[in-house]
């Protein structure tokens, strides 16, 4: 061999450079990681809360339809919604006497019927509830009078309307105000008289 080559016994001494350059890229290792972290609890939170909206939702619009459909079922028989009685159910639609007429927009579950369904035994996993208000005729109409009177419409021509307004919420509490914590929804409908 003509070329001998040395080792000396202690090994070249290292500067840190490389212990540096790996500290950094775990530094920056870490910082996704707790990025992305966010990125996903954050859109686990949102999906939750569609999740919940869309339930609510749900609940809502069961108790909006039961309303409907315990109108029109009346109304087919050619019965017209009365004053509610003390112990009323919501198995007959009935009028609560604070919400005889739809005169705003406001809303007020004190006096509300809980859903349900129409066997009068479904159940939700949200709570739910519906009340019904009488449309009144707008004092244009030639119907105004009629309504005034509490007078049967004999020309047929003066529709009658319900406004029906359900809300949905989580918990057990008899009603919640409309807002962030409980989903409310309207309709009106119209019935023959």
């Amino acid at each position: 061999m003509t070329g001998s080559r040395h080792f000396s016994a202690r090994p070249l001494q290292q500067r840190g450079a490389t212990l540096v350059v790996t500290l950094f890229m775990l530094l920056i290792i870490t910082l996704l990681a707790t990025t992305s972290m966010r990125e996903v609890t954050l859109e686990a939170r949102i999906t939750g809360n569609l999740i919940e909206q869309k339930r609510l939702n749900n609940a809502a619009e069961s108790a909006l339809r039961e309303g409907e459909r315990r109108i029109a079922k009346l109304t087919s028989k050619g019965i017209l919604p009365n004053l509610c009685v003390e112990d009323a159910d919501g198995s007959t639609p009935c009028l609560f006497s604070d919400k005889l007429t739809a005169d705003s927009y406001a809303t007020n579950f004190e006096e509300s019927f809980q859903y349900q369904g129409l066997d009068s035994s479904t159940t939700l996993e949200r709570s739910a509830r519906w009340y019904i208000r009488e449309v009144p005729p707008s004092n244009q109409s030639s119907c105004t009078q009629n309504y005034l009177n509490n007078a049967p419409d004999e020309s047929g021509n003066c529709p009658v309307f319900y406004e029906i307004n359900a809300q949905a919420f989580q918990g057990n509490a008899d009603y919640k105000e409309c807002g962030p914590e409980a989903l409310c929804l309207r309709s009106v409908i119209r019935v023959s008289n």
